[in-house]
């Protein structure tokens, strides 16, 4: 892989690990009235968590996982026919506990006030940065920038770090020149809006996959053949 193709990589699993979660934190942080010295070193310690954590994993495991055959092992036999299957399964009522709660109408929890502790903001980075090594992207990337050299890896993770937070970083600059507070005001009114629509589409998007999984798997153990061989 050129560092074309690598470029290309980074930018597609950056957007497809994008997250606005920590940028609506960080701006009800500030609404709140948490100094912005805070809002700027939490945000901060998550890009930057972010980066050290994809580039340790990188050097660490990234060549383990370029050595195995991913699709071979997910398509070998009924044993891994029958994961699938369970996946799927799992996945299904999962879906299904959603679009039940929605159809119920079940209210919404209060929505809880936004933290005024300083630590309790650099707490909620480090677990951002925690959990982004359950996000398949995130994973995808650690393989793929093993076979890179050291300084393209650091400015692949530098890059992947901001797409992946871009809300986040341009909040970030907006707090550090002082003209935040109309960005922050939009976003959350933004995200306020489309809230509900994301999560009908995360639904359905999990029913789908949770049907696929259970047709795929079903297909080897009844007829030996996996949909996508």
């Amino acid at each position: 892989m050129n560092v074309a193709e690598y470029a290309a990589t980074v930018l597609a699993t950056a957007a497809g690990g994008f997250d606005p979660a920590p940028m609506v934190i960080m701006a009800a942080a500030l609404g709140a009235g948490l100094r912005r010295r805070h809002v700027v070193g939490a945000s901060a310690l998550l890009l930057g968590g972010t980066v050290l954590l994809g580039l340790g994993l990188t050097l660490l495991v990234g060549p383990v996982l370029q050595s195995v055959d991913w699709w071979g092992l997910v398509r070998h036999g009924a044993v891994a026919a029958w994961v699938e299957l369970a996946l799927g399964v799992a996945i299904g009522v999962f879906a299904a506990v959603r679009a039940v709660s929605r159809r119920r109408g079940t209210a919404p929890e209060e929505e809880k006030p936004p933290a005024r502790n300083a630590w309790a903001l650099y707490v909620t980075a480090l677990v951002f940065v925690g959990i982004v090594v359950f996000d398949p992207p995130f994973d995808i990337h650690v393989a793929v920038a093993a076979a890179q050299p050291l300084p393209v890896m650091v400015l692949g993770w530098v890059a992947w770090a901001l797409i992946s937070q871009i809300a986040l970083t341009l909040l970030l600059l907006l707090t550090v020149l002082g003209r935040q507070e109309r960005f922050s005001a939009v976003m959350q009114r933004a995200w306020a809006r489309i809230s509900p629509w994301v999560g009908v589409a995360v639904t359905v998007l999990l029913g789908l996959a949770a049907l696929f999984l259970v047709l795929d798997a079903g297909r080897f153990l009844l007829l030996g053949h996996f949909l996508v061989g």
